[in-house]
């Protein structure tokens, strides 16, 4: 038999087995993409793969057929190039860009993720995969074995499942991720394809016995450089794994765990480079991939941390820079000192220097003459001149002169570029103290981490960016605005960077909004940090706008928002009519079921006919005293009279109320004969029987009650009474047609999903309750599981009293309703999430000194 045709029989046992093992990955990956994401430390990693996950679950059948589609067109061509005997003589080279080819991989097999999922295949198919290698070379009759040659190598694998998870069409870093994970979770069934292709070949009578000749290969590698090393390991953390170990790789280690615990050591030298925390901070965050990055981190010696002594480390300095101190150690605290701030005379470090704040004062003359000349400054002064400014008023004139236009705010890589890191020279110059110098550097840091924030739209980024002068004045200013959670220009943009992601998924909004950042972000550029209470007048402003905008823009919105208000005021009404009632109806003895009735359906017929004319609901609250009086005992004339006088007009307020509950015939005549008996015994009182009050007394005990105040809702709707006013909201839901998705943490959906359910498992985590209320609020992104899958939405409006939340979601056209207690009990069920699981800031933060922290190790 031809080597071909027994190559063919291999082939059908590996790809079936292949096949097999295709079916059984889907779940697993999902599975454990969601232990890694709750065990990631940084946000935007934990956001990355959560997003793929849903991307996963949407598209696993179109994933499934590329897997079987490619593995089989791989195998074909890898079969035709088999040791030569089979190798078509057109180059590999010149094959059409419509066909695989297996030879022009350079690009893809230069990247380490590739390199690091074939090695793990090659670890795990073990001696399986020498002993194919060995009777694939007898069975072409070679003495050298050659993995390269052998048309079931694991690299077929790794290449069939990148090029599978590229066809699905998802951003880079979910790709990257994606091909990790399901190369990591195939593995389990990469031995077994090899067993069977082994046995099929072994059935055959093809043996794994060949004397191997052994090549001297050099016994030195050309080693590389440090700056190489740098930035191969930085690579990797782009590309979303970790550093690879001397030791087998692992099938099970975790995405996040790599990427936390192998952080890259860019340190190179004792003195610690800005250069080197930025590149940090971007391989932290993942997102740079530019030729910026490539750059030899020795050619910038000069921008050493100058301002870094007193023993402690940069992520200790840091921390005391950003009010953390709670988490140093007693003995960092001793010996960490932030720098001084004795004032030192300006440019008198050389001409050099003065040369640098020469060509500043040039700028700002050029920048403020032309401002003049267009307007948008008033000729106020003929010359600029730093005379009586200050470092931090010159940054001031700097945000407003110097600062680019947002067109021009890209770098040539499509990076929002950094503007302090730019005129870090020249800053440094400017500088009156270490301390200055320091909060230079430290504010650069943020906005490097804030302006490569995946999360944030590019556009907001730019915006963001041209701030940067603006925050840095406000940071020399005000020690608070790094150290202080609640500053106001914090918040500001904290909740400007919120708002732009939840709005995005509400397109009646989008563009109110965009012009509305639009105002802001000029009136922003117009004024520097001299102009008081500046940052919280626009953002009450914004905040105000957010309310209103989210509430009433769309319609099916603002009428489900006043549905639950209505909802609100009818529970009130209800309980307060109740309460009275109840009050006067203490001293009473009555038959049960007529209790009853007055307390329950009696208060419901007074509360609907309050809602349709106050007069009928007066008539309905006095006929409550009216008819208790009219089942007392009358013993005297006058008592029979006024007896026959209301009669008439209690029994047709009784019939109206019955017919607005929708009674039915049947109850209405219960009721009404044993009121007829009750009337009958009470007109023929027993001889034992005592006299009664009168109905004026009557009156005066149900005064209260007869004219009830107005009802005050935040005495009586309080949080806790949520379920109660749900059922009166699903009332008036109904009654408007409004179709609204009701959502709780019962395991009940909205009511069109297709089995009803939101499935909900054990807590996989504890929720900060009071921290998670004070961020549930209007314009917040969130994310939920609706019928299995994640859908990306938005809150549009919070009810403190009600305990209801009204949300969006782009792919739903009817609004939703939940509890807050439901949203939280979602959440810590994992069934749903906060796209931000810190704010703009914090993130910003928490990378710098993850960074920090690994250029100290």
């Amino acid at each position: 038999m031809q080597p071909k045709e027994l190559l063919i029989r291999a082939r059908s046992e590996f790809f079936t087995t292949f096949q097999n093992a295709t079916q059984h990955i889907v779940a697993p990956a999902i599975e454990t993409m969601f232990a890694k994401a709750n065990a990631c430390s940084s946000t935007i990693e934990q956001t990355d793969i959560f997003r793929t996950r849903a991307a996963l679950q949407e598209h696993r059948e179109l994933l499934l057929q590329e897997l079987s589609l490619n593995m089989d067109q791989l195998l074909t061509r890898s079969i035709e190039t088999t040791y030569q005997n089979f190798r078509p003589s057109s180059s590999a080279l010149s094959l059409s860009l419509d066909n695989i080819g297996l030879l022009d991989s350079s690009t893809f097999e230069n990247s380490l993720r590739f390199n690091n999922i074939t090695q793990l295949f090659r670890d795990t198919a073990g001696q399986e995969l020498v002993d194919l290698n060995i009777r694939l070379a007898i069975l072409f009759g070679q003495d050298d074995i050659c993995e390269r040659e052998n048309p079931f190598r694991p690299y077929l694998i790794a290449r069939c499942i990148s090029l599978s998870v590229e066809a699905l069409k998802l951003s880079a870093e979910q790709t990257a991720i994606l091909i990790t994970q399901i190369g990591e979770t195939i593995n389990s069934h990469v031995l077994e394809m090899y067993q069977r292709a082994n046995a099929n070949l072994a059935e055959q009578g093809i043996s794994a016995q060949l004397v191997l000749k052994i090549n001297k290969t050099p016994e030195t590698l050309p080693s590389r450089s440090n700056v190489s090393s740098i930035l191969a390991e930085t690579q990797q953390h782009h590309l979303g794994i970790g550093r690879p170990v001397q030791r087998g790789y692992s099938a099970t280690s975790s995405l996040s765990g790599s990427a936390a615990n192998e952080f890259p050591e860019l340190m190179t030298k004792p003195g610690i480079n800005i250069e080197q925390l930025f590149l940090a901070v971007r391989g932290r965050a993942g997102f740079s991939k530019a030729a910026a990055d490539q750059v030899a981190l020795s050619e910038h010696e000069s921008h050493t941390l100058g301002w870094l002594d007193g023993g402690a480390g940069l992520g200790d300095m840091l921390r005391i820079a950003f009010g953390a101190e709670e988490d140093l150690s007693w003995e960092t605290k001793s010996r960490a000192r932030p720098p001084a701030q004795a004032v030192s005379p300006r440019g008198s470090s050389g001409s050099q220097n003065l040369s640098i704040v020469r060509q500043l004062v040039h700028q700002l003359q050029a920048a403020h003459d032309a401002a003049i000349s267009a307007g948008i400054l008033a000729s106020t002064t003929a010359k600029f001149s730093f005379a009586g400014l200050d470092f931090p008023a010159i940054v001031g004139q700097m945000h407003k002169l110097l600062t680019p236009s947002a067109s021009k705010m890209l770098n040539e890589h499509g990076e929002v570029r950094n503007l302090i890191h730019e005129q870090r020279e020249v800053l440094f110059q400017l500088a009156r103290s270490n301390a200055e110098q320091m909060t230079t550097d430290v504010v650069a840091m943020v906005f490097e981490s804030i302006l490569f924030d995946s999360l944030l739209p590019i556009n907001l980024r730019v915006q963001i960016g041209r701030l940067q002068f603006l925050l840095l004045q406000l940071a020399l200013t005000d020690q608070g605005f790094l150290s202080g959670k609640q500053h106001p220009a914090k918040m500001l943009i904290n909740r400007i960077a919120t708002v732009a992601l939840g709005v995005q998924y509400v397109e009646s909004s989008e563009a109110q909004f965009e012009q509305e950042f639009g105002r802001i972000f000029k009136t922003l550029a117009k004024h520097d940090c001299e102009i008081p209470g500046l940052f919280e007048r626009i953002l009450n402003r914004f905040d105000t706008f957010v309310l209103r905008e989210l509430r009433l823009q769309d319609k099916v919105i603002r009428r489900t928002v006043k549905s639950i208000e209505e909802a609100q005021i009818r529970y009130s009404q209800f309980e307060q009519t109740s309460r009275t009632l109840k009050t006067a109806l203490a001293s009473m003895s009555l038959p049960p079921q007529f209790l009853s009735f007055l307390e329950s359906e009696w208060v419901r017929a007074i509360n609907l006919a309050d809602r349709r004319e106050p007069e009928l609901a007066m008539r309905f609250r006095t006929f409550v005293p009216e008819i208790i009086w009219s089942i007392r005992p009358k013993f005297s004339n006058e008592d029979r009279q006024h007896f026959s006088a209301l009669l008439q007009p209690m029994l047709e307020s009784l019939r109206y109320g019955m017919d607005m509950l929708g009674w039915g015939q049947f109850k209405q005549n219960a009721l009404l004969n044993w009121l007829n008996d009750a009337h009958g015994r009470a007109m023929k009182p027993a001889v034992d029987a005592v006299p009664d009050s009168s109905l004026e007394k009557m009156y005066a005990i149900f005064d209260e009650f007869v004219n009830q105040p107005p009802v005050i809702i935040s005495d009586i709707a309080t949080e806790d009474k949520s379920p109660e006013m749900q059922k009166y909201l699903i009332d008036i839901l109904e009654e408007l047609g409004l179709a609204v998705m009701m959502l709780d943490a019962d395991g009940t959906a909205f009511k069109d999903a297709k089995d009803g359910m939101i499935r909900i498992g054990k807590p996989v985590r504890a929720i900060d309750m009071q921290e998670l209320r004070s961020r549930l609020i209007s314009g917040v992104p969130i994310e939920m599981n609706l019928d299995g899958i994640f859908y990306r939405g938005c809150i549009h409006w919070v009810s403190p009293g009600t305990n209801s939340m009204v949300l969006s979601f782009k792919s739903h056209e009817a609004p939703a309703v939940i509890s807050i207690d439901s949203f939280c009990k979602h959440l810590s069920h994992g069934t749903a999430r906060l796209v931000e699981s810190e704010s703009l800031f914090d993130r910003a933060i928490a990378s710098v000194l993850k960074s920090a922290d690994a250029l100290d190790r």
